[in-house]
């Protein structure tokens, strides 16, 4: 479920973080690692390579994540941690980019956790956030206690109020659900 159901999402976030060779990359609640994998293989291109690190609060998905990518891990080209997104082990500034997807639903409230990102970002660092709309998720009937779902308009204003700049929200299109990211920049001052 975890990769038919995300495989467009997954697809609009890896081409929305544009990922150059070399670059430090997060991605947060990586679930069984497939969109881990194909971060590693796009900045490990040529003679710098990058380095890919996921950050996931279930053991399971660790687990998967880990036999799934163990090439890279053994390369020491990929880290994998278990841990919340609200308190990261990460010191500030370490990454070019941090990507999720299908998180902010269960982040309640979602501000520690942006903030968290906010911090681990490097300045002019780049979040690619992938979700359902709001709309989408009402016609899914998910338990509502769990699953917290926002706008369009609303994750825009939740990231601005984060202190992310640029923010803009993406669409593509497709079935039986659209894909949405929201990109924003944590400002370079």
């Amino acid at each position: 479920m975890f990769i038919k159901g995300n495989t467009e999402l997954n697809a609009l976030v890896l081409e929305q973080l544009k990922l150059q060779s070399g670059e430090h990359v997060l991605e947060i609640g990586f679930g069984p690692g497939v969109l881990l994998n194909k971060m590693a293989e796009a900045i490990s291109v040529g003679e710098v390579t990058g380095h890919v690190t996921g950050l996931d609060f279930s053991e399971t998905m660790f687990q998967v994540a880990s036999e799934r990518n163990q090439v890279w891990i053994l390369e020491e080209r990929m880290t994998l941690r278990l841990g919340s997104s609200d308190a990261m082990p990460f010191e500030d500034k370490s990454f070019d980019k941090v990507a999720t997807s299908n998180t902010l639903y269960f982040w309640q409230p979602p501000q520690a956790h942006l903030q968290e990102i906010y911090r681990v970002l490097k300045p002019a660092g780049l979040l690619v956030l992938g979700f359902r709309d709001k709309k989408q998720m009402d016609e899914m009937q998910l338990d509502r206690w769990v699953f917290n779902a926002h706008s369009q308009k609303a994750v825009k204003k939740i990231l601005k109020s984060a202190g992310f700049e640029n923010v803009e929200i993406i669409c593509q299109p497709a079935v039986p659900f659209d894909s949405y990211v929201a990109l924003a920049i944590k400002p370079s001052y």
